[in-house]
């Protein structure tokens, strides 16, 4: 099956560089076909906003921790670019973004509204039971909480 390539709005790729992302790159370009605009987001988290950073009596140091900050700003954005290039070997004309904030699924919600992506394609761990009672899925949030469409892409069987 191969989905409608006629809609000039870009596609937003949700990027964070794990074998998942890579297989949802990979399998978007097989449906998609090439040519089409992508965006590749890769989203962090704000780590001055953590927790554990603001405990009353315990001494934070505002350096390292902007520090910490740039390092982990620096990390998404290498992220964003290596699937913003796999992307375009697959065929897109893609180009990295990233965008921060919690919780993930917001932010790539967001950006995907903010440029008008026709399509949002994620990559889904599959995970179930326990761990995703716990830990949630990015991905089913996306398409509870988007009005755009959204490919979710499987690794396994």
């Amino acid at each position: 099956m191969t989905l409608n390539n006629a809609d000039s709005r870009p596609i937003l790729i949700a990027y964070d560089g794990s074998d998942f992302a890579k297989i949802a790159v990979a399998d978007a370009a097989g449906q998609l076909g090439p040519g089409r605009k992508a965006i590749v987001l890769t989203v962090w988290e704000r780590l001055e906003e953590l927790p554990f950073l603001g405990i009353r009596g315990v001494a934070s140091d505002a350096e390292a921790v902007q520090t910490v900050v740039a390092e982990t700003r620096a990390g998404a954005e290498q992220v964003a670019k290596e699937g913003a290039k796999l992307a375009s070997e697959a065929g897109f004309e893609a180009h990295a973004e990233t965008a921060s904030g919690d919780p993930v699924w917001r932010q790539i919600v967001e950006v995907a509204d903010e440029r008008d992506a026709g399509l949002i394609v994620l990559g889904s761990r599959g995970r179930s039971g326990l761990s995703y009672v716990l830990l949630g899925s990015v991905a089913t949030a996306v398409s509870q909480h988007s009005k755009r469409s959204v490919l979710i892409v499987h690794s396994g069987p």
